[in-house]
């Protein structure tokens, strides 16, 4: 009984509304939104092809229903009427116009009550041009005259889009709409510029600092203005566009829109390093969405409300679980990115649920949704950014301040390596002018002598090439000393013990080095036929007495100090003692020619449970970081060190050694500071 007086009560409130017409104040303060007045019905044509005067009969057979505030019908095939009843009051010329919205109503049919029961009809709509449009406003305007010979106006809207359907109807006398729309105007522009400041922003920090998050910033904030222009509107109006071409895109612009805000989010989230399979879906679903926006935009594909409701949750559920997942896992420095996603695209979910069918309370439909849920979205994210673009503009100024005083150093090392090189090439002028006539001579005989060779084999020209220009100096020292040995000789009254032992060691030295050199030649072609372990003769031998003796050896013939460090426990390996003792060899020569007169050579020996490791460290100039494994190739040799005499095989051969022992050879290097060759071989347990 309660019910049914409740119901009674509902139905006198409507009555005179629906019976006698919605009165308008014969002098306007605002406008009238005459659906939260209660003064609109409605009625679904599932055909779509009902008339006028069908809708009429069905009206008066009271098939009309009252259309409740925030009606949404969704994405819905049905065409639908609407029908309100104005009396307005008795004013001569009294104009006022009436706005339908939202934008995205493709097509608005709107039938004005006219003398002895006749209609005239004004049809416009998204899918009509812009220019047939008699107010030009991002919404529906339609100009309405009171006449006063119908007593009350019933006029009936007819609805048909693609879109979600739903339906505002605001009465505004002219001069109240002009006043009204000018500071809301003005606050969207002000909002478009302020995204789009933004934008502009975060591009030129990507310029700078070159993070990916700012361009993806700069196209979040111009993809979001694009949709929001095409969704109020504004976009239709201030194109050049065809009615049809501009529908598809504000369309598609949903997919865009998603595509965008859920790429941005989850590189904001950092889904991929903390959740990769759920990046992988995510990455699948953005292409998902671009191929649709593509598809709808160039319309090769047709529009489906259906999937622009569905992609929207899957996204917002994939954001929503990495959200959580951070939450749990304390990433709390996510926590602005977290409440944007929430406070702005997370605000759509229930949109995309009604217009789905499900009802979860007051309908909602995107337009409804305040602008301050927008704002503070965008202003959460924005302090993120910033956050992000200190952060990085630290990196960068460390990274510049570090460059800084990495290039003051290099200059000043530069500088006292260009005051070293000068003195030295000032040595070295001097004892080639001392030796230019005898090496003329020695020139034009190996310049013949290289004539003759030209009919070998490329490896012999190889050899003979290589060993003709390291021959030369160690010969022309021999034949040098030798002849000023015999000079002093033939004086009479001339001790010459005294520069004998100089002499003989800068003999020794010669025969030393052109031994060598014949030694890694005759190694080389050696390496070349063998693999590892195989092809030449393996012995017990301990690498710290190895290299002692080698050390003892250079020490007889050099004037550079060789500091020798051993382990206290003997060194043991399998090998080929002659091989060996070449590598070593080849190394502590190296240390000796690249390495200023006044500095230690280090020759290092130790071992761990199953390895042993020798080490021949310099003061030299250094190696490259690209050089450092170049210089183990055959007949390579450092640019800049022309100098140094070399063939480009010690270090070929040392490191083939190595390996056929099965063990390996490294450099480590930093320019400036000196260069250590590390030699390591298996252990061989006693």
């Amino acid at each position: 009984m309660i019910r049914l007086l409740r119901f009674f009560a509902i139905f006198l409130s409507f009555l005179p509304i629906y019976a006698h017409g919605f009165q308008v104040p014969s002098s306007l303060t605002e406008g009238i939104a005459l659906e939260k007045a209660g003064a609109v019905s409605y009625l679904r044509d599932p055909s779509g092809t009902a008339t006028l005067d069908d809708i009429i009969a069905q009206d008066e057979a009271d098939a009309f229903k009252p259309l409740p505030p925030h009606w949404n019908a969704g994405y819905t095939t049905d065409t639908i009427w609407m029908k309100f009843t104005l009396d307005f009051p008795d004013i001569v010329n009294n104009k006022y116009w009436l706005e339908i919205s939202p934008a995205t109503l493709d097509d608005v049919v709107l039938y004005l009550p006219q003398a002895e029961h006749r209609y005239a009809s004004m049809q416009l709509g998204d899918h009509h041009p812009v220019s047939a449009r008699p107010i030009l406003h991002r919404n529906f305007i339609f100009p309405l005259f009171s006449d006063a010979n119908i007593p009350q106006h019933t006029y009936y809207v007819r609805l048909k889009t693609s879109n979600a359907m739903a339906f505002h109807a605001t009465l505004w006398q002219p001069h109240l709409f002009v006043s009204a729309h000018s500071r809301p105007d003005s606050l969207t522009g002000a909002y478009y510029g302020v995204r789009l400041f933004l934008a502009l922003f975060s591009f030129i920090l990507w310029l700078w600092l070159r993070h990916n998050i700012f361009i993806l910033y700069t196209l979040y904030q111009c993809v979001t203005c694009t949709a929001q222009a095409f969704l109020a509107g504004t976009a239709q109006i201030s194109f050049p566009l065809e009615p049809l071409t501009a529908d598809a895109l504000q369309k598609s612009m949903n997919f865009l829109f998603m595509a965008t805000i859920l790429f941005f989010y989850a590189t904001l989230f950092q889904i991929k390093r903390y959740l990769p399979s759920l990046f992988r879906l995510t990455q699948g679903m953005v292409v998902l969405e671009l191929l649709i926006f593509i598809g709808i935009s160039t319309q090769l594909l047709p529009f489906s409300g259906t999937m622009t409701n569905i992609l929207p949750l899957i996204n917002a559920s994939i954001l929503a679980y990495s959200s959580l997942w951070l939450l749990y896992h304390k990433h709390f420095d996510r926590v602005l990115y977290i409440l944007a996603f929430v406070v702005g695209p997370g605000t759509h979910v229930l949109s995309s649920l009604q217009n789905l069918g499900l009802d979860l309370g007051p309908s909602i439909d995107l337009m409804d949704l305040s602008i301050v849920w927008s704002l503070s979205s965008l202003i959460l994210v924005t302090l993120g950014i910033i956050n992000i673009a200190k952060r990085e503009a630290e990196k960068k100024l460390k990274a510049q301040e570090l460059a800084l005083e990495l290039s003051q150093e290099s200059q000043r090392v530069l500088d006292q390596r260009v005051q070293e090189r000068t003195k030295q090439l000032a040595l070295a002028n001097a004892k080639l002018n001392a030796e230019i006539a005898e090496r003329e001579t020695l020139q034009a005989i190996l310049e013949n002598s290289l004539e003759q060779q030209k009919e070998l084999m490329q490896a012999q020209q190889e050899f003979f090439a290589m060993a003709s220009h390291e021959f030369r100096t160690p010969l022309a020292i021999i034949d040098t000393t030798s002849q000023r040995l015999s000079l002093l000789q033939s004086q009479p009254n001339l001790d010459i013990t005294a520069m004998l032992t100089p002499a003989l060691r800068k003999i020794r030295r010669a025969t030393q080095r052109m031994s060598r050199i014949i030694d890694n030649f005759l190694s080389m072609d050696r390496l070349e036929g063998i693999q590892a372990n195989q092809g030449f003769s393996q012995q017990p031998l301990d690498l710290g007495q190895l290299v002692q003796a080698t050390v003892e050896h250079y020490r007889d013939f050099s004037d550079r100090n060789i500091v020798m460090e051993s382990s206290p426990t003997p060194a043991h390996v399998l090998g080929d003692q002659y091989l060996l003792n070449l590598v070593i060899s080849n190394l502590i020569d190296n240390a000796l020619k690249y390495s200023p007169a006044d500095t230690d050579i280090i020759a290092r020996v130790f071992h761990g449970q199953h390895y042993c490791h020798v080490e021949i460290e310099d003061s030299g100039p250094g190696i490259a970081p690209e050089q450092q494994e170049s210089i183990f190739e055959k007949y390579v040799r450092i640019e800049g060190n022309a100098a140094v005499h070399g063939t480009g095989l010690g270090l070929h051969v040392a490191r083939r050694i190595a390996e056929n022992h099965g063990g390996q050879l490294i450099a480590r290097s930093t320019l400036g500071q000196g260069t250590c060759f590390r030699l390591t071989l298996p252990r061989n347990p006693q």
